[in-house]
């Protein structure tokens, strides 16, 4: 059986995060893309083809009409392939997530709604957050990982390899000044709690906190139109459990927590990779993270410092201090 240690040691954290090229709250989604990888080149992803893109002034991003009233705002020239969402309702709208700060989030927001906005985040990684600091009215979940994250924003060293000549498209960008290229501090507005309700006229979403990759974060649920956003709980990729603050019990816990609103639910949208998701994938996601916890699932040691558990879409890259084998 495989225990799950919820806190690496300090000395061993420092010298994985070194490995691994992350430092103080950092997360990737997938390993860094190989010196011959040409983001300005590469295809879209075919999910994204088959969807109704909503054309728009800026190169940066794609949009994508997703759901009713429900906008992907896709980041597809960056090796994340973040993806934020413009949920819209009657009389407010809220963004949720950022995306990674090198274009103008704000601008691109205005060309889709008057609505007052509200940003909330999935959580406080640096990819999730980048375009905050454009925004006057942010919630927030209350944890010293979500200040901490505000505060001090990612510094230029940390987030250096989103902008090197493998990790992204600069023709899309040509005036980006990557020397210093960095994630800006932001404020808060109103810190918020499991349980919250954001009602946009006529269409209510419930903050489903959801820690495990991150201390902060959290779900979307949208119960009357049968959406859940997940953040970074789940998408179709490589899915990463080894940054600062990951807990694999609370994992464990968020993840059955959210397969459980499968039988309501229509969509389920991530924040990497393909915008929309079968709800069924929750399921089979829990499931398949409950055969690693039980050692039916064996991995592969991946260069950079984690094991890799594959399961089809989708898989698990967990830090090797993370797992104990017994």
């Amino acid at each position: 059986m495989i225990h799950f240690y919820k806190r690496i040691p300090f000395i061993k954290f420092l010298t994985f995060i070194a490995i691994v090229f992350f430092i103080n709250s950092c997360s990737n989604k997938k390993p860094m893309p190989s010196s011959t990888t040409n983001w300005c080149d590469k295809e879209l992803r075919p999910e994204l083809k088959a969807l109704k893109e909503i054309k728009t002034d800026r190169d940066w991003f794609k949009v994508y009409l997703v759901g009713d009233s429900v906008y992907a705002i896709v980041e597809p020239y960056n090796f994340q392939e973040v993806i934020s969402y413009l949920i819209l309702g009657k009389e407010k709208a809220l963004l949720f997530d950022t995306g990674m700060g090198l274009d103008s989030m704000s601008a691109l927001v205005k060309e889709l709604t008057t609505l007052p906005l509200t940003v909330l985040n999935s959580h406080t990684h640096f990819d999730h957050v980048g375009g905050n600091h454009e925004f006057d009215n942010i919630l927030a979940m209350n944890t010293d990982f979500t200040r901490k994250n505000a505060l001090q924003g990612y510094a230029h060293d940390i987030v250096k390899e989103e902008v090197q000549p493998d990790a992204f498209c600069l023709q899309r960008l040509p005036k980006r000044d990557t020397a210093n290229y960095k994630i800006k501090p932001f404020a808060i507005t109103r810190f918020i709690n499991d349980g919250y309700e954001i009602n946009l006229g006529d269409r209510t979403l419930k903050v489903i906190a959801a820690p495990g990759h991150a201390p902060d974060a959290i779900a979307l649920l949208d119960e009357k139109s049968g959406y859940l956003w997940v953040g970074d709980s789940f998408y179709e990729g490589p899915i990463w459990l080894f940054a600062e603050g990951t807990d694999l019990a609370a994992y464990e816990k968020s993840i059955e927590k959210l397969s459980s609103f499968v039988p309501k639910l229509k969509i389920v949208f991530p924040a990497h990779n393909n915008p929309v998701t079968d709800p069924k994938e929750l399921t089979d996601t829990y499931h398949a993270f409950m055969e690693i916890k039980n050692g039916s699932k064996k991995g592969k040691a991946t260069e950079d410092g984690a094991v890799l558990f594959e399961f089809g879409k989708f898989s698990f890259l967990i830090g090797k201090n993370y797992l104990n084998d017994k």
